[in-house]
């Protein structure tokens, strides 16, 4: 029986190699057009053969092609949108909600989380930058890294944010935080300090190809049924939670270790 991609390659995807890591993360981030692709346009698509397309899809421990497409089907018919009363008196919803903070946490690309480390180890100056959504987050982000020993500030208004602008140096890094990835301040931000420097740009999005991913030198990815209610947005944004403790403890981790090594 065909099952939810995520479920499907929860210990596969762990062992990809490079060149089949970035075709997972592109079917992640695109599944709603990989879906409809045959053999064919996928492979065209990644400027790759049939043939590897097909060892892609059984090294995820599907039986083919077919398969594989069948798991994406199920999964973005498991993960439609739906509105706050559904949600909430679904029984199901609790182990949908763990199951996407977990996944948030399973793709993190360790070569990735490792760039991430060795840009921390050179003690840039943090800005962090959140949309409304967010902004909570932001926060608690400023208040990590401060208290890692970092120079670290969160703009808590637009007006703070393009105050800005001309701080930021290429030595430095910019954690932006937003489910959408869309924001528009965040990104005439991140434009206007281009024109003068260049970053390093950390960005936690939802799965798909959005603006500020684009923008970015390293982007993770949560997942989350998006909920509406009125004119309230109540998506969950714990796994953007955890993607940002992780790093820390990551950092903590490494920190630790060097520590250690020069005694």
């Amino acid at each position: 029986m065909t099952m939810d991609f995520f479920e499907a390659t929860q210990e596969t995807a762990r062992n990809l190699n490079p060149t089949d890591r970035k075709l997972f993360d592109y079917v992640v981030k695109n599944m709603r057009e990989v879906k409809g692709m045959s053999i064919q346009k996928f492979a065209a698509s990644q400027f790759l053969s049939t043939t590897t397309i097909f060892r892609f899809a059984r090294k995820l421990g599907f039986s083919g092609y077919a398969d594989f497409i069948d798991s994406l089907l199920i999964t973005l018919h498991n993960q439609q949108h739906t509105n706050l009363p559904t949600v909430v008196v679904s029984q199901g919803y609790s182990e949908e909600y763990l199951k996407n903070t977990m996944e948030a946490i399973r793709v993190m690309s360790p070569n990735r989380t490792a760039e991430v480390m060795a840009k921390l180890m050179e003690n840039p100056s943090i800005y962090i930058l959140a949309d409304d959504n967010t902004h909570v987050i932001g926060q608690y982000c400023e208040r990590l890294f401060i208290g890692l020993g970092f120079h670290a500030y969160f703009p808590e208004t637009p007006y703070q944010m393009q105050n800005l602008v001309n701080r930021v140096r290429s030595e430095d890094m910019i954690i932006a935080l937003s489910f959408q990835g869309k924001d528009v301040v965040l990104i005439d931000f991140i434009e206007r300090v281009y024109l003068k420097a260049r970053p390093y740009l950390l960005s936690v999005t939802r799965a798909d190809n959005n603006t500020l991913e684009s923008l970015s030198d390293c982007n993770f990815y949560v997942f989350a049924d998006e909920i509406r209610m009125k004119s309230m947005d109540l998506t969950s944004n714990v796994a953007m939670l955890m993607i940002v403790e992780l790093l820390v403890y990551e950092y903590i981790a490494k920190t630790n270790v060097t520590l250690l090594t020069n005694r």
